[in-house]
């Protein structure tokens, strides 16, 4: 028996209930929630007494079309607007690239214990004395960038010591500030690759702290799968997994974890709403049970109607005993919200409609009895996220009114970009409701209330009238300035622990650019829906970014320059970003928007350089080192790339370049103009790496996203001829990268992101056959996905592994593998790339990049893989010196040490 089926009010209350409810539904606005909570009855959230929808009230401001709205205005928008992010499209896109073959979830469990493993492995490694550095590794130095930030859901400000704050990156793991957010330091290193949803602090021991794994969010599989809920208890220097999490039925239970509170009562209670329902813990989460059930995935009593995502949202009031908790279940389809009047033992539903989507909940801390909930549409009634109401209780949650005027500018559009919705910029109008759904009340005003979707808006009046705070595009155009930017897609708000709206207005934002702070939250918001013509009075709210060494930046791809110290690459929600220096971690800068993708640097000159943005052809070209930029794709008529979709550069030559979906495409004339290269010879299968020969442009490698491999010797010929290899590959898996060897083109490397299958493999006849090189014993690679391998220019026995925990190092050609990440934090890096003969970059998916000076051969002063005349020429035009390239033994002279050193190494380098 579920819980409405026993939660049946009867008798003429309900009778004047439900005519009530006729009657405000006749009225359209506002709309009520009914809750008979004594007699635990389920009511609808609307005013229709037939059917649970909650109807979306008209657009009734739109008095013109976007077209009309565009043409009246004089519009400064760059030439092509940046577009959205696609966070599902993204995640589905990471997980897709690492699935073992059949299966549909990541085998965290297996990649956690890989982790202890490599961490064990390199322990022992650095306790033999005398041990040469697996690929001449010996550190890495973080490039940043420090100052970008990454989708952060949550921020726990300690109450005792404010200047101490946590913030958690998806992917990129728990961070400490001690300085209000002016610098941050990343905790313990192996909760990176474990997407952090949730962080909780204990009220009465702040040394004692939650976090909650897993970005639940997400429709089915897709979403970033967690492993349970973490603790620690020495203020974040170290956390442990609790068991009662992982050693649970069902097993299930924890890997999406949405929210963690705790009791106001007894800190041991704890409550956390997960994709599978309600859990407590009395024990301080040593032990968990189930209170309220998700049907959908766990059975048990009382259960709710059953959704996809569970519980989004979980929250407590602070001033009863025993506990009375708000759980809000449903994002895509309709669940419902609930409440428990006795810390969990029983609850009662509120019947929310059948269009609803996503709510969020917010408590009034000044005055438990308001309750804010907002919701958006599952699809049934509206746009999918976009805003349905935003109701408010004022009597404990026994009833609940829609508050929103909907005949207001703002009103409509909470949950989506409010200067694409009326109008300003001529893009679709876009909700992400299910996505960022945001909401908080002031400390000590109820009618203060804080709402964040794409935008964030305020309302000083309960909810129903809002003014925007900040814009997100704002980095467009020099009309705004810069403290008016706020990065797009809310996720959290918390205000500090001694705000009091006067001498105190500071607060908060977690979003999809990491950490901002405003020290104004109480000054004026504002009606200017288009301030790229200043037509109206800018928010007074200032917006400071505190993301200064908050590295959780997630890469996608990079490149650096050869001949400057310039570092791009493209990012997860945060665009292109670059750097022109090294040691400057929070100097990068945002070149392009969207979600970045691949990047090419010419290597003769920095200056020109190619981004692009998701989906398929999206290819942008610079000419002045990423201050502008100009859509390069004439010619392809294709759009069935890969979602971040892989283009090379030939580093010969740089005005080749190949990109492609089904069939590859190549430009020879710097992306002026585009042509087919080849055919659509393998049906379904979308290319998914390039590798281009170092010696000859016409030998070009095609990795597929099914695990074909395809070779051309005569690429740059006017109709291309390609070999599909087959015969020992992996097929069906992904290919992630292919390489070419420096010297010999016959002899390439391939590697596949695939969980449970072999991830390296090598031809030594041009791809005729392929065998596995993952290594065996002591010297093989964990069974952890690869995403990138890299050929070191000047010997090709080394090879540069980038993986899902780490870089691998082989000096061998393969035949042992060994971690070469002393320092570098166990995370997914994604891309590598070598500067220059001894400097090799890692881009990471979560951590930013980062850099590594390999050891070079004693003497090879240029570089160049051999130690002769223009080496002994270099130092003795340095000669008496006290520093330079010629001072190898680093004595602080230039002289005969030195030229020892170097006629020792005469010769070609190992």
């Amino acid at each position: 028996m579920k819980i409405q089926d026993r939660l049946a009010c009867g008798g003429a209350g309900a009778d004047v209930a439900a005519l009530l409810l006729l009657l405000i539904a006749m009225a359209v606005f506002p709309v009520f929630i009914a809750g008979c909570a004594a007699e635990r009855v389920a009511q609808k959230m609307d005013g229709s007494a037939s059917s649970p929808i909650a109807h979306m009230p008209p657009n009734v401001h739109h008095v013109q079309t976007h077209e009309e709205m565009f043409s009246s205005r004089e519009i400064h928008a760059e030439e092509d607007f940046r577009k959205f992010d696609q966070p599902d499209e993204a995640a589905n896109f990471f997980l897709q690239q690492r699935l073992a073959p059949g299966a549909s979830e990541l085998p965290l469990e297996h990649l956690v214990a890989e982790a202890k493993k490599l961490r064990e492995r390199q322990a022992q490694r650095a306790a033999l004395r005398g041990a040469s550095s697996s690929g001449d590794i010996d550190q890495w130095q973080e490039l940043g960038p420090g100052n970008i930030g990454g989708r952060t859901r949550t921020i726990v400000i300690d109450p005792t010591a404010p200047d101490t704050m946590y913030a958690a990156g998806v992917n990129g793991g728990i961070w400490k500030s001690f300085d209000a957010g002016a610098t941050w330091t990343p905790l313990d290193d192996f909760l990176p690759n474990l997407a952090v949803s949730a962080l909780t602090m204990d009220p009465t021991n702040t040394n004692i702290l939650y976090a909650g794994t897993g970005e639940g969010v997400f429709p089915g599989t897709s979403s970033p799968r967690g492993m349970g809920i973490f603790k620690s208890v020495d203020a974040g220097a170290t956390w442990n997994l609790l068991d009662g999490t992982v050693n649970v039925t069902p097993a299930n239970a924890f890997q999406y974890v949405h929210k963690v509170v705790i009791s106001p009562n007894d800190s041991d209670r704890i409550y956390a709403g997960t994709r599978t329902g309600v859990w407590r813990s009395l024990d301080g989460g040593v032990s968990w049970s189930v209170v309220l059930s998700n049907p959908r995935f766990i059975g048990g009593f009382p259960s709710t109607n059953g959704c996809d995502v569970g519980c989004i949202d979980l929250v407590l009031r602070s001033d009863s005993n025993p506990d009375i908790l708000f759980a809000a279940f449903g994002s895509f389809e309709n669940d419902g919200l609930y409440r428990s009047l006795d810390g969990g033992d029983t609850w009662v539903e509120f019947v929310t409609g059948t269009n609803q989507g996503r709510m969020s909940l917010a408590i009034a801390p000044s005055n438990n009895d308001v309750i804010y909930i907002s919701m958006a549409d599952n699809g049934t009634g509206g746009a999918v996220g976009q805003l349905v109401n935003i109701f408010r209780s004022i009597d404990g949650g026994d009833t609940y009114e829609g508050r929103v005027d909907f005949q207001s500018l703002v009103g409509p559009w909470l949950l989506s970009n409010l200067a694409l919705a009326t109008g300003c910029i001529p893009a679709p109008v876009y909700s992400q409701g299910w996505h960022d759904n945001a909401i908080a009340v002031d400390p000590v005003d109820p009618d203060s209330v804080w709402v964040g979707g794409i935008d964030l808006f305020r309302s000083d009046d309960g909810g129903q009238t809002f003014g925007i705070t900040g814009y997100w595009f704002a980095d467009q155009t020099s009309l705004i300035p810069n403290e008016k930017y706020l990065h797009a897609d809310q996720h959290f708000v918390v205000f500090h622990p001694d705000y009091d709206g006067v001498a105190n207005q500071t607060m908060y934002v977690g979003d999809d650019g990491g950490v901002f702070r405003t020290p104004n939250a109480r000054a004026a918001t504002s009606q200017e829906d288009c301030p790229h013509v200043g037509a109206g009075a800018l928010p007074a709210i200032e917006w400071i970014d505190v993301n200064n060494g908050y590295g959780v930046t997630q890469f996608y791809h990079g490149d650096s320059a050869k001949e400057t110290s310039a570092f791009a690459g493209g990012t997860q929600d945060n665009g292109t970003n670059q750097v022109l220096a090294v040691g400057a971690p929070n100097s990068w800068s945002r070149i392009f928007g969207g979600d970045g993708g691949y990047v090419a640097i010419d290597p003769f000159n920095a200056q020109t350089m190619y981004v692009e943005i998701q989906f398929f052809p999206e290819i942008r070209k610079s000419i002045d080192g990423g201050l502008t930029f100009t859509l390069a794709v004439d010619g392809i008529t294709d759009t069935d790339g890969l979602f971040i979709t892989p283009f090379a550069m030939d580093q010969n030559d740089p005005q080749v370049l190949w990109t492609g979906g089904r069939r590859p495409w190549r430009t020879m004339n710097g992306a002026a103009s585009w042509e087919t290269a080849g055919p659509d010879f393998l049906g379904a299968a979308t290319i998914s790496a390039f590798g281009i020969s170092p010696t000859d442009g016409n030998d070009v490698y095609l990795g597929f996203n099914n695990g074909f491999v395809a070779r051309s010797t005569n690429a740059l010929s006017a109709s291309p001829t390609w070999t599909v290899s087959s015969s020992g590959l992996l097929i069906g898996g992904w290919v992630s990268s292919v390489n070419v060897d420096p010297v010999n083109p016959e002899i390439a490397y391939c590697t596949y992101s695939n969980f449970n299958v072999p991830h390296v493999f090598r031809t030594t006849n041009g791809g005729a056959t392929w065998a596995s090189i993952d290594g065996f014993g002591a010297g093989a690679l964990p069974d952890i996905p690869a995403h990138w391998i890299e050929v070191r220019p000047t010997n090709s026995n080394q090879l540069y592994l980038a993986t899902e925990l780490g870089v691998f190092a082989s000096d061998d050609a393969g035949a042992t593998w060994n971690p070469a990440s002393p320092n570098l934090p166990t995370t997914v890096v994604e891309s590598l790339d070598f500067k220059d003969n001894n400097t090799l970059v890692a881009f990471t998916h979560g951590r930013g990049a980062f850099l590594a000076s390999l050891a070079g051969c004693v003497g090879d002063l240029n570089g160049d893989g051999f130690v002769g005349s223009a080496d002994q020429a270099l130092l003795l035009g340095q000669w008496g010196g006290s520093s330079g390239t010629g001072d190898i033994n680093g004595d602080g002279n230039v002289g005969s040490a030195d030229l020892a050193m170097l006629l020792g190494g005469w010769g070609a380098c190992p």
